[in-house]
């Protein structure tokens, strides 16, 4: 007997439904497993650059992680997207912080040079050499402010990476993550080069007896 016609179309709708639900769940898995190489590629690529901060840092590095946030903006795992976020900002701010205070070094090597030629040339300190003194004085104070400030910024900014490390450890490899010796290494190098500044705008500051 020649099933009907309703089973029949009962049949094709049910394998339809079937090849639909299969269909979508290889698309998941799909995308779960490019989300996971996105998500290696994205943090080993930053802590590589993280690694170099201070002795080489990346040209564009906080650009370039601005490219992996919008990428993990849309990654299916709220709670994985939300940590690689946190992760990745506060990469992101050191790069830019560290850049502010390469700057400022480079400014405020110049103006205690600046200074310290002028006070060389103190044959003579009439009213005029006295008033450049006090300008070239302000602008070493100042560029060592901006320098110390921004130093401090990428030292804060370091300690909280422990934190982004803690959110992540869950759903990725420790190896993927800088690990906290070399968080250490470099938060006692930023100290180190902190000391260093406050060292060389003091020898500026002897300079007139203060």
């Amino acid at each position: 007997m020649a099933p009907s016609r309703t089973g029949t179309l009962a049949a094709t709708a049910a394998a339809v439904a079937i090849a639909a639900a299969v269909g979508y769940a290889l698309h998941l898995n799909a995308k779960k497993r490019a989300e996971e190489r996105a998500l290696a590629t994205v943090l080993s690529e930053t802590t590589a650059q993280l690694r170099e901060v201070l002795t080489a840092p990346a040209p564009g590095a906080a650009e370039q992680i601005e490219g992996r946030l919008r990428l993990a903006e849309g990654w299916s795992n709220a709670e994985v997207a939300d940590a690689t976020e946190h992760y990745l900002i506060g990469a992101r701010e050191i790069f830019r912080k560290r850049a502010d205070s390469l700057r400022f070094e480079q400014k405020a090597a110049q103006s205690r040079a600046a200074l310290a030629a002028h006070m060389n040339r103190a044959g003579r300190r009439d009213t005029s050499w006295l008033k450049t003194a006090m300008e070239l004085k302000r602008e070493v104070e100042r560029d060592h402010y901006d320098l110390e400030r921004s130093l401090k910024a990428v030292a804060d900014l370091l300690d909280m990476l422990p934190d982004a490390n803690k959110r992540l450890a869950p759903h990725v490899q420790a190896s993927l993550l800088l690990d906290e010796s070399a968080r250490r290494e470099l938060r006692a190098a930023v100290d180190a080069e902190a000391r260093h500044v406050a060292g060389e705008l003091e020898k500026v500051r002897r300079l007139d007896g203060r």
